[in-house]
């Protein structure tokens, strides 16, 4: 029997600790939003597991106390409550005591904005948070017995992030980590025991909890066609994931040791990609909330801008417009430098905000776009030298090419002028550019291969 993603997940009103809502729907395993100690608070998700498990003990012990036990059995910590069990971002199983069979861990992060809306938190706290989901599910794989799990919307009560921001974190990376885990072996997938995931939707106002509900199955509606496909899914804009990047810079950069120069480069370069917001607008328009789409879109829009100075200069030589107009003189230059700008930027990015920043699907596509990349730079720039000697000489256009390409300036378009020096050194730099991000990946992904003896 296939299973479907999208009929896997569930949302549900209603306290998560809720024991009769757990044998009625044969919950098993419960995830808890907890503190990085395990060791349980008096409020919030963490505090009312924490409360119905200690209701339900017969030995007196708490659920914290129990914690400690079963968890110094794998530890040498012993019962200092004030230890570190579980890291932001992770996860750890322990029992479920009664309530059900298991309980797992996950700790969370802390809103860091200001917003309702949630566009000003860094994509530290986002990736944060994807990352329990990904543990939660995680986990599951790692245990075959887990079949029907309860998991709340992470970060949307204690620590401050807005809901709709939280739920959509929550549908996409439960979503994405089973498509990841169905794609990598479906076979496994399966046989797994998993059978329905229900994430819990609760608020002590009754019309806030019902606003919520709508808010999720909304959200919810979106992603489930691509769930059913087997296809990931997006949930940010690339206006906002810039936004993001960006003020995790500014906040964290110095905690991170970048200083001075670094921290302002890094700052002004992510400052100078919303001038190309334009261009990843389409990119959003066209791939929608679709993962795959989006990365696609990425490709096709690099092959258009390939072809784009082919096409300028088709529109120039073939005459349908006159050729001294502002059309060729201004406008087609301005969208060509445009466009190598974006490139350029774009690359520099992948390079200079690596630690912050998601690489690209596998090394392969990365490779095969560095090559578009550069015959789309390098077009570019015969384009923009075929138009500044045109007038001067009658330059053909495989030497403008060869100057792009190989950066060969012709005898016949020599001016000694600042023009050819500034011609030179920009179409140098971009190669030596190329380069070093070409050795770059090569120096960073290549394994030694195992030979036969």
């Amino acid at each position: 029997m296939d299973k479907n993603i999208a009929d896997i997940l569930r949302i549900v009103k209603g306290r998560i600790e809720d024991a009769d809502k757990i044998k009625l729907r044969n919950i098993d395993t419960i995830v808890n939003a907890a503190n990085p100690t395990l060791m349980g608070s008096n409020q919030g998700v963490d505090g009312s597991i924490h409360k119905a498990i200690n209701d339900l003990s017969e030995d007196g012990k708490t659920f914290a106390e129990k914690i400690c036990e079963e968890l110094e059995k794998r530890s040498a910590e012993g019962k200092n409550s004030n230890i570190i069990r579980c890291n932001r971002g992770c996860a750890v199983k322990t029992s479920g005591h009664k309530l059900c069979q298991n309980i797992i861990h996950v700790v969370g992060s802390k809103y860091d904005g200001r917003s309702k809306s949630g566009i000003d938190c860094s994509s530290s706290r986002v990736s944060m948070l994807e990352s329990c989901y990904y543990e939660i599910i995680r986990t599951v794989r790692e245990n075959a017995d887990i079949k029907n799990i309860a998991i709340p919307v992470i970060g949307a009560g204690d620590y401050d992030i807005p809901f709709k921001l939280a739920v959509k974190i929550a549908l996409a990376s439960i979503g994405n980590a089973l498509v990841e885990w169905k794609n990598e072996d479906e076979e496994l997938f399966e046989m797994s025991g998993l059978d329905t995931i229900y994430l819990y939707i609760y608020d002590k106002d009754a019309d806030k909890c019902k606003r919520c509900y709508k808010t999720a199955d909304s959200i919810f509606c979106k992603y489930k066609k691509l769930f059913r496909n087997d296809k990931k899914v997006v949930f940010q804009d690339s206006f906002t994931a810039h936004m993001r990047y960006l003020l995790e810079i500014i906040r964290y950069d110095k905690k991170r040791g970048y200083f001075a120069a670094a921290r302002g480069i890094r700052i002004l370069l992510m400052a100078v990609r919303f001038l190309f917001m334009p261009v990843m607008l389409i990119k959003d328009i066209i791939g929608t909330v679709d993962w795959e789409k989006r990365r696609k879109s990425v490709e096709w829009l690099a092959l258009s801008k390939v072809f784009l100075p082919i096409l300028f200069w088709a529109l120039w030589n073939y005459g349908f417009f006159p050729q001294n107009t502002i059309i060729h003189e201004v406008v087609f230059p301005g969208i060509i430098v445009y466009s190598i700008s974006d490139t350029v930027t774009y690359l520099l990015t992948l390079i200079v905000m690596a630690d912050i920043q998601r690489p690209s699907a596998n090394i392969i596509r990365s490779m095969i776009m560095l090559l578009v990349n550069y015959i789309e730079v390098s077009l570019g720039m015969a384009y923009l030298y075929f138009m500044s000697y045109k007038d001067a000489v009658s330059l053909r256009l495989n030497e403008a090419v060869q100057f792009g390409v190989l950066g060969m300036i012709s005898d016949k378009a020599k001016m000694n002028c600042w023009i050819d020096d500034a011609f030179l050194y920009a179409n140098v730099t971009i190669r030596f550019f190329f380069a070093s991000l070409v050795f770059g990946y090569f120096a960073n992904h290549m394994k030694q291969r195992k030979f036969r003896s």
